[in-house]
Order: structure tokens, then C-alpha cells, then sequence
């Protein structure tokens, strides 16, 4: 059965969503819709077989499977209730809204409706997790101790979303699935040294249930574009950098010896594979089948709504100067 999808949002990153939707196979995108000219010229090159519609209630008409919503942060809330209440299954970029009480409305929306909210958590489906996750729960490293993830680059300062919530909630999922548990603690540091409000450099430490830590920095201001995660356990260690495509096990750790010093094992690094796959498109594919009926959505409402709940204490963090603020 092909499905029969609409896309809102064709800016820069809306672009590239809209290509892999072309390209996917089981699909068709009927149907377009950006209120600016350079959006709308974007979707007619991309996808010249959808109709532009003039505006978001038209794209909706017709029934069709799904609706993708790639606009600006501050619309996913409006435009996916707008879909939700349509019955419409919706695919929304994160994060899933600006606040979390509006993240609850979309949930119940979805869920009392039975439909499909799938929430953009485009790493989750980045073929190096998958990767990481089997080293992780085979027990490659041992016990997780800790983690630290860095996500910097001389970027766009945003107008509305700050850095924490436009890169952030990349690394809470990851690190989520990684501990196996979400933070309920979390102190964040951040400065809007660009616009008024909008911080735009951000160290993030999440405080898990279990006693343990992870970092998470975040920048729009800095030379070198990383991408890079690093899992230490107790028998080992995992790094992940994203932009050079390598992810490598280190049999490095750390013990306490009978005298009283600390041992220090250490070993060559060993090159894990890493399957192909470009993490956008098995991450639409995925919603595809859940159209279908197929499948579940691994990056639900649900977990789009704790990314929110976490977002928004770093925010309260980050006001109170770094003081640890607890997940509601």
C-alpha cells in the first residue's frame, strides 16, 4: 500500500526531509505547504509532483496517511493539534512543542484518538547507535559509569528555540538509551551572548536516578564542528565521532589496586563497523510503517514529551544560575 503523505516546512532543514521523502520507496508526497517564496521554490524542485497548497488547513484536506511537520519550533504545537485533531497521523520535528504542557495535549490528542505522533529524534536512528546500544548491552565496556557528548559548530543563533532546545535533545535521547533510565536532575550553565534570551552556549549535567552523570555541551559558537560521544565504562569505553564517521572501542579503565594506588588498563582502540544507512531516511521509513500500522514509533509522543520535561528544567537551571532543578 503506498501512503499518501503531506509535508509543512520546507526551510533548511525541511529541504533535506523532503528529498528523503521523495526518494522513499512506499510513499508518495502529494502534497506541499511553506508561506514563504523560498520555501515554496524549494518544494517545487524537490517534489514536483506535490500540489502547493495555500495554506496548512488546505494541505490537510483529502485524508491523507500522514502529515510531516518540518516548521519553525514554535509551530509544531499548533500544526500538529491541528493534524491530531483531524485524526491525521503526524510525524513533527523536535522539539515536539515549546512547553510540556503543550506536549501533554499532543499526546492526548494522539492517544485518545489512535493515531500515530512520531516526534523527529533523527539520531536515535543514526546507524552508530545501533552500534553502540549492542556494545552497550552485550557488556563490551562493562558497567556505565558515565558519559559526555559534545555537539558545537559556528551555526545559526535562532530567533525563538536556544541552542539547548534546537541540539540538545539529540544527546538526551541517546544518553537515555544508553543509561537506560532518564535524568531526574539536571544542572545547566548557558549565556545568550548573541540575541537578548537566546543562549547560544550550554554545559548541561544530567543527574540519573542511579547516582550517575552525563555532560552535554552545546554551541552555535564555536570553530570545530563536532559531533562526538563518549561512553566510559568500567571494562571499557566507547567514542563516537559522527563527523568523521568512526566509532571505536578503547579497552581503557580504571580500578583500585590492593596497595592502595589505582591501575590503569589500557589497550589499542579497535574500529567497530557501523552499518550503512542514512539516519533521516530510516527514521521516515520507520514513520511510513507506522502508518501502515506496521510498526510502533521508537521516538513517540512519549518520549517526545520527557525530552520537554528535561529541556525545561535545564531551562530552570539555567536561571537560577546552574542550580540543579528537578524533572518535573
Amino acid at each position: 500500500m503506498e501512503v499518501r503523505l503531506v509535508m509543512a516546512g520546507v526551510g533548511r532543514w525541511g529541504g533535506n526531509v523532503l528529498k528523503s521523502l521523495v526518494a522513499l520507496e512506499g510513499c508518495a508526497v502529494e502534497k506541499t505547504f511553506d508561506p514563504s517564496d523560498e520555501g515554496r521554490a524549494r518544494a517545487r524542485e524537490l517534489a514536483p509532483r506535490a500540489v502547493p497548497a495555500d495554506s496548512f488547513a488546505a494541505m490537510l484536506e483529502g485524508c491523507p496517511d500522514g502529515v510531516v511537520i518540518a516548521a519553525p519550533a514554535e509551530l509544531h504545537h499548533p500544526l500538529a493539534r491541528e493534524a491530531l485533531q483531524k485524526n491525521l497521523n503526524v510525524f513533527v520535528e523536535k522539539p515536539l512543542a515549546m512547553n510540556a504542557a503543550q506536549g501533554r495535549e499532543l499526546v492526548r490528542l494522539a492517544e485518545e484518538r489512535g493515531v500515530v505522533l512520531f516526534v523527529g529524534h533523527v539520531l536515535r536512528y543514526h546507524p552508530a547507535m545501533d552500534a553502540i546500544r549492542e556494545a552497550v548491552r552485550g557488556g563490551r565496556i562493562g558497567k556505565i559509569l558515565t558519559a559526555h557528548a559534545r555537539r558545537t559548530n559556528f551555526g545559526r543563533v535562532r530567533s525563538v528555540e536556544n541552542v539547548v532546545w534546537s541540539i540538545a535533545p539529540h544527546d538526551i535521547v541517546n544518553l537515555v538509551e544508553i543509561f537506560g533510565e532518564w535524568p531526574d536532575r539536571v544542572s545547566c550553565s548557558g549565556r545568550a551572548n548573541i540575541r537578548s534570551q537566546i543562549t547560544d552556549y550550554a554545559l548541561l549535567t544530567l543527574e540519573f536516578p542511579t547516582g550517575r552523570l552525563a555532560l552535554v555541551h552545546v554551541s552555535w559558537l564555536d570553530p570545530q564542528k563536532k559531533r562526538e560521544l563518549t561512553v566510559v565504562g568500567d571494562r571499557g569505553m566507547l567514542l563516537w565521532e559522527d563527523a568523521e564517521g568512526r566509532l571505536e572501542f578503547l579497552p581503557n579503565w580504571a580500578e583500585p589496586s590492593s596497595d592502595g594506588s589505582t591501575a590503569h588498563h589500557t589497550g589499542p582502540a579497535e574500529r567497530l563497523a557501523i552499518t550503512a544507512g542514512e539516519p533521516l531516511a530510516r527514521e521516515l521509513a520507520h514513520f511510513v510503517a507506522c502508518c501502515r500500522g506496521e510498526e510502533k514509533p521508537l521516538s513517540d509522543g512519549r518520549e517526545g514529551l520527557a525530552v520537554l520535561k528535561v529541556l525545561a528544567a535545564a531551562d530552570g537551571s539555567a536561571r537560577q544560575g546552574g542550580k540543579p532543578v528537578e524533572v518535573e
